[in-house]
């Protein structure tokens, strides 16, 4: 049986969109069952227009030329490669609510779920991140 990961994103700054992503594709290509949770600021992640223009956080600013430097793609491409790596995306739906979005602000391949759905996955992960 797959171990489960699960990983809650609720920053959307780049390098908390930078780092659940990382680790759920890498966790994804050794075989485990990862759901990704993006609730409250992490929702951005999601959202079509604003995960284009992520900031970096204060003080690593020169983080995006770095991550070009080391190959990584911007987060729409690392975004996908979790996606083909069978990563699943969950979208908060409460977080949506509060803040006005419709599944298609969203890029494509996200599931709208309630927190519970979420949970109950956690609940039987072999590990669980906060990021």
């Amino acid at each position: 049986m797959a171990k489960k990961m699960a990983i809650v994103a609720s920053k959307a700054t780049l390098d908390m969109a930078y780092a659940p992503l990382v680790i759920a594709a890498t966790a994804s290509t050794l075989d485990a069952d990862v759901r990704i949770f993006f609730a409250f600021g992490g929702l951005n992640i999601l959202h079509k227009e604003y995960n284009k223009q992520i900031p970096p956080p204060p003080g690593m600013e020169q983080l995006p030329e770095l991550a070009k430097q080391a190959n990584w793609g911007d987060i729409n491409e690392m975004l996908q490669m979790a996606k083909d790596a069978g990563v699943k995306l969950y979208a908060c739906s409460a977080t949506m609510q509060m803040l006005g979005y419709k599944k298609e602000d969203l890029i494509d391949g996200v599931e709208v779920v309630d927190a519970d759905r979420f949970v109950e996955f956690a609940l039987e992960a072999d590990s669980t991140l906060f990021i």
